[in-house]
């Protein structure tokens, strides 16, 4: 099935066949269930809106169009006849880098792979869950890949690979590292068709490193943006004044990217170009009408300024070329790094959401639970032909939880946590509850266990 790559004649790289399967490709991702579940896996949680301004599948468009951006941009940068995009497949790749990501993002994804690891520490290789491979299971699970040239595919592949070093601790997925090493070879036959030497050391393709960067930047800016749904302008404005050390201006992000002159009440003696890039975000929070839109507007176009500030270095690296600009784009990192993944005050929020999945995983991976739970007629079918006197029974089971539990998402968590609070209930009264789905379907997760209180108090009296 996983045959070795053989590297690609480079008069097949602008076939108008590939071009046309890529586009029909991109066409079907963008409308399959699969990727579309990606809306119901919120970036953020918050008290306000238990929601974010982006969701799983905001953010893979955004990373699908700004890695063809910065391909683009690296492509110019080399010459007037080189295409660094040579199959169209960058925005491919960018929309499908989350593919594999369960519900609640990062944080299910270290929850499950903790239960995992657990619960297999008996076999000879432990199971786990990482949502960067995991995109390699739905890939070919769902055939995203399917209307492409089988070397294309091969390409594609080996681009979503972000880290070689984890295929040790996935050996199903050890294949991919025969088609890395065929696309890098691919990527350097190629410039080297146009002129360009460069020998690749980063045990990454060049399209795999624009698609990280793409995503990177995304979440530089995003997680900034996001953040007002947490903290106030005010928070904000102190963050931003503590943390930017960066003296860049205006005018040299105006070189990266096309940013509009904005009117700011009480900079007007100021010229605009001259203003650095804190200050200019200081101000636009003090606005006292539109200060958000403008905001995210901005950052937006800094995002876009991150992605063109890059090229490509002989041994194959995207390199900075605006150290200022750099420095920006590492401190918005270190922003994130502490007033948004690790502060009390977001880990308080998603508290009781992590409890959520932490239920719902155990319960699949170490009760005897309900298989009525399982909605999915395959994976219903999958265990019920499973032998618990073979040998393989631990492992094959815990593949089809990680399997399942790795397709969630946030409301299908929840849901899943009602009904099994519902059934401990149950057991515990010794019958059924009336009503019990509308019960689940009509109350949040709080509002539930509210009820079931009341519920408990009542049937005792």
């Amino acid at each position: 099935m996983h045959k070795d790559l053989e590297p690609l004649t480079l008069n097949a790289e602008r076939s108008p066949k590939v071009f046309l399967a890529v586009e029909e490709c991109e066409m079907a991702i963008v409308g399959h269930k699969i990727f579309v579940r990606l809306k119901d896996i919120p970036m953020y949680i918050s008290k306000k809106t238990k929601d974010s301004i982006r969701n799983r599948y905001s953010h893979s468009i955004e990373v699908g169009l700004s890695t063809e951006y910065i391909l683009n941009h690296l492509s110019r940068e080399l010459g007037d006849d080189v295409d660094l995009n040579f199959f169209n497949i960058a925005k491919i790749v960018g929309l499908l880098h989350d593919i594999g990501h369960t519900a609640f993002s990062h944080d299910g994804e270290v929850i499950l792979d903790r239960l995992l690891l657990e619960a297999s520490v008996s076999l000879k290789h432990p199971i786990r869950f990482n949502a960067n491979l995991n995109n390699f299971r739905r890939i070919e699970k769902y055939g995203f890949y399917d209307n492409l040239p089988e070397d294309v595919q091969h390409y594609a592949y080996a681009s979503l690979l972000k880290r070689l070093c984890e295929l040790d601790e996935y050996p199903e997925y050890r294949y991919l590292k025969n088609y890395l090493q065929n696309a890098i070879e691919t990527e350097e036959k190629y410039l080297a068709s146009k002129g360009i030497v460069i020998k690749n050391t980063q045990h990454k393709t060049i399209l795999c490193q624009a698609m990280d960067l793409a995503d990177e930047n995304r979440y530089r800016v995003t997680d900034i943006i996001d953040s007002l749904n947490i903290y106030s302008k005010e928070k904000l404005k102190e963050i931003l004044l503590r943390s930017i050390t960066s003296e860049i201006r205006v005018k040299d992000l105006r070189k990266f990217v096309t940013l509009k002159t904005l009117e700011i009440s009480g900079y007007e003696a100021v010229h605009y170009d001259k203003m650095k890039v804190k200050d200019l975000l200081i101000a636009l929070l003090n606005r006292s009408s539109n200060a958000k839109t403008e905001f995210q507007n901005v950052m937006n176009s800094i995002s876009m300024a991150f992605n063109r500030n890059f090229h490509l270095t002989q041994d194959a690296k995207l390199l900075a070329v605006n150290e200022e600009l750099e420095l920006l784009r590492r401190e918005f990192n270190k922003i994130a790094a502490k007033y948004i993944w690790g502060s009390k005050k977001v880990n308080n929020i998603k508290k009781p959401f992590n409890h959520y999945f932490v239920t719902v995983a155990d319960y699949f991976i170490n009760k005897d639970f309900d298989v009525a739970l399982i909605d999915s007629h395959s994976y219903k079918n999958a265990l019920e032909v499973l032998d618990k006197t073979e040998a393989n029974y631990l492992e094959e089971k815990l593949k089809l939880m990680r399997n399942f539990l790795g397709g969630l998402t946030n409301l299908k968590i929840m849901e899943l946590y009602k009904k099994i609070q519902l059934l401990k209930f149950e057991e515990k009264l010794g019958h059924k509850v009336e009503k019990a789905e509308k019960l689940i379907e009509k109350y949040s997760v709080a509002a539930f266990e509210k009820k079931l209180e009341k519920y408990e108090k009542r049937v005792k009296v």
